[in-house]
């Protein structure tokens, strides 16, 4: 059986372990969030060259041109709407992996809470022993006390 005085450094110990994981928690929050705002700029980026591209084969098809080099506009547009296409995937499986980070951040607090709560009131429990202690050994010495003067008056 262990004392009360074992149970102060353990939930300590395990809210301090609580935090570390928190800390890690929104750590890989801003990681993915951080890689999600990057590929929301190259998909910005892509659709920003397929409105160029698609400007300049408005233009090329306006004036005098070859087969050869409109095909060319066309096929890069394209590759372009392909790219733009994976760039949306990744940013859904990202803002996925956003949700789920920020659920674990969510249940990581929640657990730092609890067992800061719990050492809380290990701390106000071995507060009031430590108290109680006190008072039972101050009892104590003004019984002896008593108890001696009355045997002093007595003789």
């Amino acid at each position: 059986m262990t004392s009360s005085s074992d149970t102060k450094p353990v939930w300590q110990v395990l809210a301090a372990k609580a935090q570390k994981e928190v800390q890690r928690a929104q750590l890989s929050l801003a990681e993915v969030h951080q890689r999600k705002e990057q590929a929301l700029a190259r998909d910005e980026k892509l659709e920003e060259l397929l409105v160029e591209y698609a400007s300049q084969l408005s233009q090329l098809q306006r004036k005098a041109h070859s087969t050869g080099e409109a095909g060319n506009y066309r096929q890069f547009i394209d590759q372009l709407q392909k790219i733009k296409n994976q760039a949306k995937t990744e940013i859904s499986a990202l803002e996925s992996d956003c949700a789920e980070a920020r659920q674990v951040l969510l249940l990581a607090d929640r657990e730092r809470l609890k067992l800061e709560k719990l050492a809380e009131r290990a701390q106000q429990q071995l507060d009031r022993d430590a108290e109680l202690s006190d008072n039972r050994a101050r009892e104590a010495q003004s019984i002896m006390q008593f108890n001696l003067r009355q045997q002093m008056n007595r003789q």
